[in-house]
C-alpha cells in the first residue's frame, strides 16, 4: 500500500474551496537584498532542504514518495482535509521570498484582514517579481485579500475630499490610502479584493475585468453582469466592481474589489457627495466617480469563498497550467521590507501628509495646503498649521470665522 505521510501532505482547502495550498514551513532569517539572483533550482531545493528536517526525504519532484502522480496525491488530500477540516497554512516569510522572486505563476491568498498588510504584501509581490527585458513574461500572479472595515482612497486624492473622516472613525472604519491611482471605496468582510500581476507590454485597464465577467456569466449565464464604458463590472445599472491601475518597472497590476455580500447600509455617511455647499475644492487631486452600488449576491453568488474559486479556476484556464495557491498571513508571512511598508502605508505623513497639493475655498475663505500643511490663507493664524489639526478644530467649531464644517 502506498503511505502518504501527513507532515508532508500537500494540503489543501475543504471541497467548497478546492485549491491548492502549498505549505512551505515557519519562518527562518534570510537575506532581503533585491540585487540577489535566484537560481530557480538550486536555491529551490535548498530551500525545501532547510525546511523539512523531520526525517522525511525532500519533495523536489513532481512525484511523492511512492511514485504516485501528484494529481492523486491532491485527490488524496482533498479528501482528508474535508475529514478532519485542516484549515489552510500560511507559509513563512522566507518561503515567501523564494516564490515571488522565482521565475513562475501563482495564486496568492491573505488570512490577514489588515489592509496595510495586505497593500504592503501586494507592493512586495510588484516590487519583486522579477522581470527580463525582451524575454517572454511567464510570472503572472494573482493575489485575493478580505480586509476589515476600511475607506480607501488613491495616492492623488485627497482625503477630506472625498471622505467624512468623522464619520469613518465612529463607525470603525480604518483610513488607507493606496499606492495606486483611482477613487475611494469602502471595504468590509463581504468584499473581495483581487490583484493581477502581468508586465507592462501585456497590460490593458479592462483586460481583467473582461475575464471575470466572462468567469461569472459561465456559472450564472443568465445573470446581467458587464462592463461599463469605463471598464467597471456592473450588475445592470448598479456598480459591483471597482479598479485601479499601477505600472512600473516593466510591470503593472490591476487590482480591484467586488461586492459580494458587504453591508452596504452601513457604507452610507462615508464618502462624501460630490458637492458641499459652501465649499469648493481646487487642485490637483482626482475625482471619485460617484455610483450607486449592489452585491453579486443578488445574482446568486453566494459568498467571498465562492467568487475566489470561479476567479482561480479562471485563471488557471486562461494560462493552461495547474498554479498552485500559497495561502499567507501578517504573523507568519512577512519581513522586514513588507513590514516597513505597512508602517508607512498606516502613517500620518503618508494617509496626512502625502497627496496633491490644493486650495479649499470656505464661506469665502481661501486655504492652500501643500503635503498636508497650511502655506497659505486668509484665516488668522492658520499658516503652518496641519490641514488636519484645521479640519479637527474647524469641524469642533472652534473657529469663529467659519460656520461651515468639512
Amino acid at each position: 500500500m502506498n503511505v502518504i505521510r501527513f507532515p508532508n501532505l500537500i494540503t489543501r482547502l475543504p471541497r467548497t474551496r478546492r485549491v491548492f495550498c502549498r505549505s512551505l514551513g515557519s519562518s527562518i532569517p534570510f537575506d532581503l537584498s533585491l540585487d540577489t539572483q535566484v537560481d530557480r533550482y538550486s536555491e529551490l531545493n535548498n530551500m525545501y532542504t532547510e525546511m523539512f528536517t523531520q526525517g522525511d526525504e525532500v519533495r523536489g519532484t513532481p512525484k511523492g514518495d511512492a511514485g504516485i502522480e501528484l494529481s492523486e496525491i491532491d485527490a488524496f488530500n482533498a479528501e482528508i482535509a474535508d475529514t478532519y477540516n485542516y484549515s489552510p497554512q500560511a507559509i513563512s516569510g522566507y518561503s515567501l521570498e523564494h516564490i515571488v522572486k522565482s521565475p513562475g505563476r501563482f495564486i496568492l491568498q491573505s488570512l490577514s484582514s489588515n489592509p496595510y498588510y495586505n497593500l504592503a504584501l501586494e507592493d512586495y509581490v510588484f516590487q519583486n517579481t522579477t522581470f527580463a527585458k525582451g524575454q517572454p513574461f511567464l510570472s503572472e500572479r494573482l493575489l485575493f485579500y478580505i480586509n476589515e472595515k476600511c475607506v480607501v482612497i488613491g495616492k492623488n486624492q485627497t482625503p477630506w475630499k472625498e471622505l467624512h473622516l468623522d464619520n469613518c472613525y465612529e463607525e470603525g472604519y480604518k483610513f488607507v490610502r493606496r499606492r495606486s491611482g483611482g477613487g475611494a471605496v469602502v471595504h468590509d468582510s463581504g468584499n473581495v479584493n483581487y490583484s493581477y500581476l502581468t508586465s507592462r507590454d501585456n497590460f490593458d485597464r479592462e483586460y481583467f475585468n473582461k475575464q471575470i465577467v466572462r468567469w461569472l456569466k459561465e456559472i450564472r449565464p443568465d445573470a446581467a453582469i458587464h462592463l461599463n464604458q469605463r471598464g467597471d463590472i456592473h450588475l445592470g445599472a448598479y456598480k459591483v466592481s471597482g479598479s485601479a491601475f499601477k505600472i512600473a518597472k516593466g510591470k503593472s497590476y490591476h487590482h480591484g474589489t467586488m461586492l459580494i455580500d458587504a453591508d452596504l447600509a452601513s457604507f452610507k455617511g462615508l464618502l462624501k457627495p460630490a458637492h458641499l455647499e459652501g465649499v469648493i475644492w481646487s487642485g490637483g487631486s482626482v475625482e471619485s466617480v460617484r455610483s450607486s452600488v449592489k452585491n453579486i449576491s443578488e445574482a446568486g453568488f453566494n459568498n467571498t469563498d465562492e467568487f475566489m474559486d470561479i476567479c482561480s479556476n479562471g485563471f488557471r484556464s486562461l494560462l493552461h497550467e495547474d498554479i498552485p495557491v500559497y495561502f499567507v498571513d501578517e504573523v507568519n508571512t512577512s519581513n522586514d521590507e513588507i513590514a516597513k511598508t505597512a508602517r508607512q502605508l498606516a502613517s500620518d505623513e503618508w494617509l496626512y501628509h502625502s497627496g496633491p497639493s490644493f486650495t479649499v475655498t470656505i464661506q469665502e475663505h481661501d486655504v492652500s495646503v501643500e503635503k498636508g500643511t497650511i502655506t497659505k490663507s486668509s484665516i488668522p493664524d492658520t499658516v503652518g498649521l496641519s490641514f488636519k489639526d484645521f479640519v479637527l478644530s474647524l469641524n469642533a467649531g472652534l473657529l469663529a470665522e467659519i460656520k461651515t464644517k468639512i
